[in-house]
Order: structure tokens, then C-alpha cells, then sequence
């Protein structure tokens, strides 16, 4: 398998009315609301990373993914440093 070249995912930040994050694979983007608590802030990233990085994931192993993910960053003390 031909190793993929890193490309840097584009974050936002916005508040949104029905969703904590977007995810954009063809811009490389992620939105994310701000007003999230740092727990839920680090899954829907690690959720919405997975949509960009592995777009062909089925939903279900997304949510997986963020779950664990944002799990295990929480409990290695992983926390925001500034607000958006």
C-alpha cells in the first residue's frame, strides 16, 4: 500500500445549532463548536478526524473511534489551553 503524504487538517471553530462538529474531507477541514466541555471537545475532534483521514469508514466505526480516542486523550490529562 503507497504510504499517503501527511497533509495538516484545518480546524475551525463556530457555534452551531444542531451539531458539535463538521467534517470536510476534500477541503481537509474540521468545524468544531467551541462551547463543548474539553472531554466532548476531544472525541468529536478524533470523530471528525476519522471522517477526514478514513472517509470510507462506516459511521458506526467513527463513532468508535472518537469515543475511544477522546477516552483515552481525556484520561492521559489532555485539556484545551485557551478558548476560541
Amino acid at each position: 500500500m503507497a504510504r499517503k503524504r501527511f497533509r495538516r487538517i484545518k480546524i475551525k471553530f463556530d457555534e452551531m445549532r444542531t451539531t458539535w462538529g463538521l467534517a470536510y474531507a476534500d477541503d481537509h477541514l474540521i468545524v468544531l463548536d467551541p462551547r463543548m466541555t474539553d472531554a466532548t471537545m476531544l472525541e468529536v475532534a478524533a470523530h471528525e478526524v476519522a471522517h477526514v483521514v478514513c472517509p470510507y469508514l462506516e459511521e458506526e466505526a467513527v463513532e468508535l473511534l472518537g469515543r475511544h480516542i477522546g477516552d483515552v486523550l481525556t484520561r492521559l490529562g489532555f485539556r484545551r489551553i485557551e478558548e476560541h
